[in-house]
C-alpha cells in the first residue's frame, strides 16, 4: 500500500472521529472496545498491511474522539468569576473590533484580575472575554484597557448553542457594557497592527470615494466588511443565495481563485504563469483583509483549487484537501460543528474539485470564450454541493441562485481589482480616486441590480424550516455514492483501453 493511501486512511479516520464526537455523545464502552479491537489488530497482525492499517485507523479515529472531547471540556482562567460580582481587570484587544449598527463587539485577551489579597495576578494570559459595548465607543486592536463589570456564561438553549458556538475562539466570558478605561494602545502582533491600520483608511478611503449600497458592497469583498450594508440589499442577496459574494469565506475565495486562474488562461499565460498570477492575487487579498483567520482558511481553500487546476488532474487533490481539514481540527476541533464559514469551505472546494468536471461536460451551450464555460461549471459545483448545508442553516432555498451566481460570479475578481486600484488611487489623491471608483461603481451597480431584479421574481426564495439533519445525510452519501460511481467507471475503462494498446 503506497504512502499516499495510507496518509488518506489515516486523516480520514481522524476527521470521522472530530465529526462522530462533534454531533453524538460516544458510551465510553464503544470507546474501550473500539480501542481493544485497534490494539489487538495493529499487534497481532503487524505483518498485515491491511488489518494493521485498519486498526491504526481505529487508533486515530479514537484519537479524533478524544481530541474533540478534550477541548469541549477545556475553559480559561477567567471563567471562574462567571456569574458572580463585579470585578475590576484589565487586558488587550486581541481582534478587529466588531462594529455592528448598534453595539460594537470586543474580544478581550485578559492580562490581570483581582485575587483574594486584593493584589492582582499578571504576566500571563488568562483567556478571552466577549466585551458588549455602545455603538460610541470605538476602541482599536492592541488597546488595552481596564474594565469593570459582571462576567456572565454564554446562554445555551435547545435550539443554539451560543456558550459553545463561542467556546470556539476560547471565549467562555461576556460582560455587556461594562465601565471601561483606556490604559495605553500599541499592544498585540505589531505586523497585525499595521495591517489592520492600512485596512481602516482603505476602508474610509472607499466609502469617500463610492455611494451606498455600492461602497459597502466592495467593503465586503475585499475587506470583509458586510455589517453596514443595508437591509434591504442583504435581503436581496439573502434570496439569490449570493451572500458568499459579500463576505470572506473559503467558497467566495475558492470560486475566485478558478475565476483568476482561468481569466490568466484566457489572456494566453502559461498554466505556470496564470497559477503564480492567481496565487499573487489570493495572498495579496489575504493581506488586504488584515490576514484574519477566516481570511487565511480562505485562502488556503483557494489555494487548494489552484493547486488542482495547476496539475491538471484535479482527482489527486484529495490528500491537500485532507491535509488543510487536519491541520485547522489540530488548532481548533470545534469549527467542524459551530463554524459554518468552515463547512461550506471544504463543501465548495470539494465541489469544485470533483464535480465540475461533470457539470462542465452538460454546459456545452456556454461559450469556452475566456473560459466562460469553465467559470459556470465551478460555480455551479460549488452551489450544488453546498446547497442542502445552506438551506439546513438558514431555512431558505433560492430557485433562481444557479442563474444569479453565473451572472454575477465572472465579474467579481475584475470588480475586486477596480476597486483596489479605486481605494489606493484615493489613499494618494482623493480625487483620482473617485474617478477611478465610477469604473468600479458600473461593475458593482450591475451586480446589486442583477441581485435586486431577481430578488423580486415571483418564488425567488422560498422558506424551508425545521429540515431533518437526516436529508442532508442521505444527500451526500447520494452525490459522493454518484461519484465514486462514475470515477470507478471511468477507471473501468481506461483500464481496459490500456489491455487493448497493449
Amino acid at each position: 500500500m503506497s504512502k499516499s493511501k495510507v496518509f488518506l486512511y489515516l486523516s480520514t479516520s481522524f476527521v470521522v472521529g472530530i465529526f462522530l464526537s462533534s454531533f453524538l455523545e460516544i458510551p465510553v464502552l464503544c470507546k474501550l472496545a473500539l480501542a481493544f479491537v485497534s490494539i489487538i489488530l495493529v499487534c497481532i497482525f503487524w505483518k498485515n498491511p491491511e488489518m494493521k492499517i485498519i486498526g491504526l485507523c481505529g487508533l486515530v479515529l479514537l484519537f479524533g474522539i478524544w481530541y474533540y472531547g478534550r477541548a469541549q471540556t477545556s475553559s480559561s482562567g477567567i471563567a471562574i468569576y462567571n456569574d458572580k460580582e463585579k470585578i475590576t481587570f484589565q487586558g488587550i484587544v486581541a481582534k478587529e473590533p466588531d462594529v455592528r449598527t448598534d453595539k460594537v463587539q470586543l474580544t478581550v485577551e485578559i492580562t490581570q484580575v483581582p485575587r483574594e489579597s486584593g493584589t492582582r495576578e499578571s504576566n500571563r494570559k488568562l483567556g478571552k472575554v466577549l466585551i458588549i459595548l455602545p455603538r460610541a465607543l470605538q476602541y482599536q486592536y492592541g488597546d488595552k484597557l481596564e474594565m469593570t463589570g459582571k462576567l456572565k456564561t454564554p446562554k445555551e438553549d435547545e435550539d443554539f448553542s451560543y456558550k459553545d458556538y463561542l467556546a470556539r475562539y476560547g471565549i467562555y466570558s461576556i460582560c455587556y457594557y461594562p465601565k471601561l478605561k483606556l490604559i495605553s494602545p500599541g499592544y498585540g502582533n505589531p505586523v497585525l497592527r499595521v495591517l489592520l491600520t492600512g485596512k481602516s483608511k482603505l476602508k474610509e478611503t472607499i466609502n469617500s470615494i463610492l455611494p451606498e449600497p455600492q461602497a459597502s458592497f466592495l467593503g465586503g469583498m475585499l475587506l470583509g466588511e458586510k455589517k453596514a450594508m443595508p437591509q434591504e440589499v442583504k435581503e436581496w442577496f439573502n434570496k439569490c443565495s449570493t451572500t458568499h459574494i459579500t463576505v470572506i469565506s473559503g467558497m467566495h475565495v475558492s470560486i475566485v481563485a478558478a475565476l483568476l486562474m482561468n481569466l490568466a488562461l484566457a489572456i494566453y499565460l502559461s498554466r505556470r504563469q496564470a497559477f503564480w498570477f492567481a496565487v499573487a492575487g489570493i495572498t495579496f487579498f489575504v493581506i488586504l483583509t488584515g490576514a484574519q483567520a477566516s481570511a487565511v482558511r480562505a485562502g488556503i481553500m483557494g489555494g487548494l483549487v489552484l493547486l488542482a487546476m495547476y496539475s491538471g488532474r484535479l482527482s489527486d487533490i484529495k490528500n491537500a484537501i485532507l491535509c488543510a481539514a487536519m491541520g485547522m481540527l489540530l488548532i481548533n476541533p470545534q469549527v467542524l460543528k459551530f463554524d459554518i464559514g468552515f463547512q461550506l469551505s471544504f463543501l465548495a472546494t470539494i465541489g469544485i474539485v470533483y464535480l465540475s468536471p461533470y457539470i462542465e461536460k452538460g454546459l456545452k451551450l456556454f461559450p469556452q470564450t475566456f473560459k466562460i464555460r469553465d467559470s459556470a461549471s465551478m460555480t455551479l459545483s460549488a452551489q450544488v454541493m453546498t446547497l442542502p448545508l445552506i438551506l439546513f442553516h438558514f431555512g431558505r432555498i433560492s430557485l433562481i441562485a444557479p442563474l444569479a451566481n453565473v451572472l454575477i460570479l465572472p465579474f467579481i475578481p475584475l470588480t475586486m481589482m477596480l476597486g483596489f486600484i479605486s481605494g489606493i488611487l484615493g489613499l494618494v489623491w482623493l480625487f483620482l480616486g473617485r474617478v477611478a471608483g465610477w469604473i468600479a461603481w458600473l461593475f458593482l451597480t450591475y451586480e446589486i441590480l442583477v441581485v435586486k431584479w431577481l430578488s423580486r421574481i415571483p418564488f425567488a426564495s422560498v422558506e424551508i424550516k425545521n429540515i431533518w439533519m437526516g436529508l442532508l445525510v442521505v444527500y451526500y452519501l447520494v452525490l459522493f455514492g454518484w461519484l465514486w460511481w462514475v470515477r470507478r467507471r471511468e477507471m473501468v475503462v481506461s483500464s481496459k483501453a490500456v489491455k487493448i494498446s497493449k
